[in-house]
């Protein structure tokens, strides 16, 4: 089978990982401005799915009436939580770290209470531990909101360096193989 990686990627190497460990190196030489664009993005994000939900309720003729109300509203308050994130980022922060932090806590829940995977798969405890530990990151997330966004940018930004490295590497390597 022929292989579908390019046939000289040292060149892509060298770029993609000296763009990875510029970025992460931003990251960490100013944080606030890497969180604001984070937050930023974000909220444009929100703005396009809210927008899309809206159309969805609007011109889906195909859903019954409650279920295009239900979508339109969504729509609405998702579009408003992305302006909203947009014009305070800081508070768009706040909502990323809130929907991932009620999000664990849910997925948690969930697996406790019939969503886990049969037991011939894992030991139960194991599963019963993952759930737990789910519930507790997102309890601390929430409790925490400063502490988890500054580790989520230094554990990314570190990341980003050390894979942008790696691959300067590799890129540099691969052509000394060729040579």
């Amino acid at each position: 089978m022929p292989s579908i990686a390019p046939s000289r990627p040292r060149p892509l190497l060298l770029v993609v990982g000296a763009l990875s460990t510029l970025i992460g190196a931003v990251a960490l030489a100013w944080p606030a401005a890497t969180l604001v664009t984070i937050a930023v993005l974000f909220g444009l994000h929100l703005v396009i799915v809210g927008a899309l939900r809206l159309l969805v309720a609007l011109r889906g003729p195909a859903l019954p009436r409650a279920l295009r109300w239900f979508v339109g509203v969504l729509g609405a308050v998702v579009l408003v939580a992305g302006v909203v994130a947009i014009a305070s980022p800081g508070a768009g922060l706040v909502l990323l770290v809130t929907v991932v932090g009620v999000g664990w806590i849910i997925d948690g829940i969930a697996g406790l209470f019939g969503g886990m995977p049969d037991a011939a798969i894992a030991p139960r405890g194991l599963l019963i531990a993952t759930c737990v530990l789910s519930i507790v990151a997102g309890i601390l997330v929430l409790a925490l909101p400063g502490a988890a966004i500054a580790t989520v940018l230094a554990v990314g930004a570190a990341f980003l360096i050390a894979v942008g490295l790696l691959l300067v590497t590799v890129g540099v390597l691969a052509g000394r193989r060729r040579d």
